[in-house]
């Protein structure tokens, strides 16, 4: 996956900030420990020096460079050894004068031996995914504050009771959500008009799959397609983040689509993205006000299509929960 300059950088700085840190704390603690034993510290200085030591007897050369080679490396782990017991006297253990580093691999420096690190490759992908999420309520849906009583029991013209309905497209949702990663993947297609809930349910899931540790990406259809647009025709027309985080995030869930102004580009671009994640059996779920009818006037067949064919249309029924809420405030 690319990245543009801009994460490299956050990347690089967030890594520069983990290793002051990491050096800071174990200054400190060393300051603790050199008041209470201040041999520790004439040991570091003595330690310091057996290396110029060394450095000058194998400058210096003669028949005598192998002895006194010797005698330095004697006389340093006797230097070591005393530093082990007097820490572990302290309590603690040998490494504790060592910083302790967020990623022991690279020790946060962000590269191994001029390859990159995970962990480094770790904070640009969360931190793109978290701007690309930075507009959503993540934290203010969930599965526990669905109201299934705001629905009507009875039946509407159609013979079906909302409650009915929403009750069965509750249990959908949290099937998805518990059985996320497990099975096949699916896809959900929320189509309802607005105020029945699909948002709710939409961030209920991410929220839940997100706790499982999964990549996912939530925000309206207008949003993150103008993102991608911006990218793909800025005067560089090199990075194309949001596209591909669209494409290879473990769940992405697309709000509102039809709010979009339909052009060829976003056209193709909803193309791609369905039919890309379907190939590459990855998780969609697309919330829509737009009745079906709508929908196939709107994109063409191919895109409707595929979401009739290869996801889980949920019906949403009832009356418009937000006017309701509103009104018994």
């Amino acid at each position: 996956m690319g990245y543009s300059k801009e994460l490299f950088e956050f990347a690089l700085n967030t890594l520069s900030e983990r290793r002051n840190a990491a050096k800071a704390k174990s200054s400190a603690r060393k300051d603790e420990l050199y008041r209470h034993l201040p041999r520790l510290r004439e040991i570091e200085n003595e330690l310091a020096g057996t290396g110029m030591e060394l450095v000058y007897a194998v400058m210096a050369g003669g028949k005598n460079t192998a002895d006194a080679v010797a005698t330095i490396k004697e006389k340093n782990l006797a230097l070591q050894n005393e530093r082990t017991v007097l820490l572990k006297q302290a309590g603690v253990g040998a490494d504790y004068l060592e910083p302790v580093f967020v990623c022991n691999k690279c020790k946060d420096e962000g590269y191994i031996q001029n390859k990159m690190c995970s962990c480094m490759e770790k904070i640009m992908r969360d931190e793109k995914l978290r701007r690309l999420n930075s507009a959503s309520s993540l934290s203010l849906s969930s599965f526990s504050n669905f109201r299934l009583d705001y629905y009507p029991v009875a039946a509407d013209s159609n013979g079906i009771s909302p409650r009915k309905r929403m009750e069965e497209i509750y249990s959908t949702c949290c099937r998805f959500t518990n059985e996320f990663g497990k099975t096949r993947c699916e896809n959900l297609l929320m189509i309802g008009a607005t105020g029945l809930g699909k948002t709710h349910l939409s961030l209920a899931i991410a929220n839940e799959v997100i706790s499982k540790g999964y990549e996912v990406i939530y925000g309206s259809v207008q949003d993150l397609f103008r993102r991608a647009e911006n990218e793909k025709f800025s005067r560089e027309g090199t990075s194309y983040e949001t596209l591909e985080t669209l494409l290879e995030c473990d769940l992405l869930i697309l709000d509102d689509l039809g709010s979009e102004f339909v052009t060829g580009f976003t056209s193709a671009l909803l193309y791609n993205i369905i039919n890309t994640r379907i190939n590459t059996h990855k998780s969609t779920i697309i919330s829509t006000n737009l009745p079906l009818k709508e929908l196939n006037n709107q994109y063409a067949d191919r895109v409707v299509s595929r979401l009739t064919g290869n996801y889980n249309v949920l019906w949403f029924q009832g009356n418009d929960v937000r006017k309701l809420l509103l009104s018994k405030r």
